[in-house]
């Protein structure tokens, strides 16, 4: 690349002293031809003195694999192939007598080395190798890198190539999986290289980090990929574990060669909003975009032409909508309607209403009458039409009210207010008092 790259700061320290360690990722090289001072830098740690820990892409065939210990003795393997602009598996483990490469899971070449790093201060770089005045910059693309403090097996480094990265792997000492932002989008606002395992998080330099280059690309597909949308009170229940909330979610699951497959879990909860909007006997669903309405009455049966978002009452009683989101059917809460054949003095102008609130509620629920008029008395009556609440004494007009409810049943309630008109005339506060009628749902 040009300049692009990410470093971790101070990261040698997290194998300092250690008798072994490795590191791993996935690298997909464009440059055909390779050569000093623009060899292409992969991943690893670089001072060129007493603590080299990395690969690189030496010419258009191979890589180079070094080991420089703290004493500055350096142990150095130059294989190949290269696979230009292909995805292919590189990983580099020291065993504390053995420097080991690996070129998609098979071992490509190996030669004894010795010593350790101790040196704490340099940064693990990822599309990038410092080198004097000239560092040598990746041209492609890198993902899934990995460091652990110890060496990995032949059969691990193998099923690295196999498998998705079990984050539980031992040893494991950082992650990056780089499965953030969106390949090719706008991820300005991703603050840096996520280290999901030790928290060492890589920091980003020269990256636009948004259009088609310097930015989150597609990376190595490496996880099989289930997806499946349940509907409200549904699971699913895979590798064992009950899943039901939406969202995704990593499964590993075991194989006969050892190494453990991971599966990406996609939910997704297709349900609606349960609420409806009552005003007298006009009922309105607040779910809009529903691909189906059917209005039902309190004994469950469908109203005959009632699949409209929206449906008045003809009658007095309890009534709900069934919807249809995407391949789920959900129904609303119940809305009691007990206006329908009353007197006049129910039929309130549009300005007069009455707010209750939280909708749906628990232990309390609060009453602001919305209108121009002197409250007089409340009553609240269950689906049963038993009083719940009777209350006379009323405070200043514009006062909120508070009723406790904690002893209440779950269940739809009708909460109505009787109000003395007023509009500041001795005209109007001659008016006769009307009630105001509106419902709540404890759950």
């Amino acid at each position: 690349g040009i300049d692009d790259y990410v470093a971790v700061s101070g990261s040698s320290a997290l194998v300092a002293n250690l008798g072994s360690f490795s590191m791993a990722c996935w690298v997909y090289p464009t440059n055909a031809a390779p050569s000093f001072p623009d060899f292409d830098g992969i991943m690893g740690f670089r001072n060129d003195a007493n603590a080299d820990f990395y690969v690189l892409q030496l010419s258009a065939t191979t890589f180079e694999a070094r080991f420089r210990n703290s004493a500055g003795t350096i142990h150095t393997l130059t294989q190949g192939p290269v696979l230009l602009n292909q995805w292919q598996h590189l990983a580099l483990v020291y065993t504390g007598s053995i420097l080991r490469f690996y070129h998609n899971g098979n071992l490509a070449g190996s030669m004894n080395a010795s010593g350790m790093i101790t040196n704490t201060s340099i940064p693990l770089e990822i599309g990038r190798l410092s080198f004097s005045n000239n560092p040598f910059y990746l041209n492609g693309n890198i993902d899934e890198a990995a460091l652990w403090g110890r060496a990995l097996s032949d059969n691990e480094v193998m099923c690295l190539y196999k498998q998705q990265l079990d984050s539980a792997s031992a040893g494991l000492l950082s992650y990056y999986p780089m499965d953030q932002g969106i390949a090719g989008g706008n991820n300005v606002s991703v603050p840096h290289l996520e280290d999901i395992k030790g928290g060492y998080h890589g920091f980003f330099y020269g990256l636009n980090l948004t259009g088609s280059n310097s930015n989150f690309v597609t990376g190595r597909q490496m996880m099989g990929i289930l997806r499946d949308t349940l509907c409200r009170g549904e699971s699913l229940v895979y590798g064992g574990t009950t899943y039901q909330q939406a969202g995704q979610f990593r499964v590993r699951l075991p194989r006969p060669d050892q190494c453990d497959s991971t599966v990406c879990v996609l939910i997704k909860i297709d349900t609606a909003d349960r609420r409806i909007s009552v005003n007298r006997n006009q009922l309105s669903a607040v779910q809009a975009g529903a691909l189906t309405y059917q209005w039902i009455n309190s004994a469950g049966n469908a109203i005959q032409g009632a699949t409209n978002r929206n449906y008045t009452a003809t009658s007095n009683g309890s009534y709900r909508v069934v919807m249809r989101m995407g391949s789920c059917m959900d129904t609303s809460y119940p809305a009691l309607v007990s206006t329908v054949g009353l007197s006049d003095e129910l039929n309130l102008p549009t300005n007069r209403a009455i707010l209750v609130y939280p909708n749906p509620g628990k232990d309390w629920v609060q009453l602001i009458p919305l209108v121009n008029g002197i409250p007089m008395m409340l009553e609240v009556y269950s689906m049963d039409g038993k009083i719940m609440h009777r209350q006379e004494d009323f405070g200043e007009v514009g006062e909120t009210y508070r009723v406790k409810s904690l002893d209440w049943p779950n269940g739809l309630y009708q909460f109505r207010l009787k109000v003395k008109p007023w509009g500041g005339t001795s005209s109007n506060q001659t008016s006769p008092a009307c009630w105001i009628v509106t419902n709540w749902l404890k759950q």
